[in-house]
């Protein structure tokens, strides 16, 4: 009687095992697939500031100094939150619409440089939507993932909450 009192502890101990490595996994998948997709919209960001950056250089060089607004963003990093994202995109929307017209004014969105730096902030903007619509995609899938029983109990002991969606809508400001 002993020895199947045995067995079943050993086959339950196994189990419990067996359930909560698969849980540890599904938790652990979820969030990088979230983390990877952030980087799109990392990437996406530094193309835009960047891009801002080499046309208010243009400027510069010129002589031309365009009042900028003041720059609320934080320094882009690796696993910003949606939040400060979201920001970096409002500081460079706000930025690029002095910028712009600045540029146009000078007659420098003629110059090779200027003109492909439009160009690629122009581009980062729309490849920022689809990055956004993955991300937010791959948040739901976390965010259920760690509502559910164990995946919670693992999620709540990594100190993994649930994950902010990311909201940009060309166009309209951000706020």
């Amino acid at each position: 009687m002993l020895t199947i009192f045995y067995i079943v502890a050993v086959i339950l101990i196994i189990g419990m095992g067996y359930v909560y490595i698969r849980a540890v996994n599904k938790v652990n998948k979820a969030d990088l697939a979230a983390r990877d997709a952030g980087s799109d919209i990392d990437t996406c960001l530094w193309d835009m500031t960047h891009n801002l950056g080499i046309i208010v250089k243009a400027l510069k060089e010129k002589g031309i100094e365009p009042e900028m607004p003041e720059d609320q963003s934080v320094l882009l990093t690796i696993g910003m939150t949606s939040a400060s994202q979201q920001l970096v995109v409002k500081n460079a929307e706000e930025r690029m619409q002095i910028v712009r017209p600045a540029a146009e004014e000078a007659g420098i969105t003629g110059e090779e440089a200027v003109s492909k730096a439009l160009t690629k902030y122009d581009n980062a903007k729309n490849e920022l939507v689809g990055a956004g619509l993955k991300y937010n995609k791959m948040v739901s899938q976390f965010n259920s993932t760690i509502s559910h029983f164990p995946a919670s109990l693992i999620a709540s002991h990594k100190s993994k909450g649930p994950k902010m969606i990311f909201v940009y809508q060309p166009g309209q400001k951000n706020e």
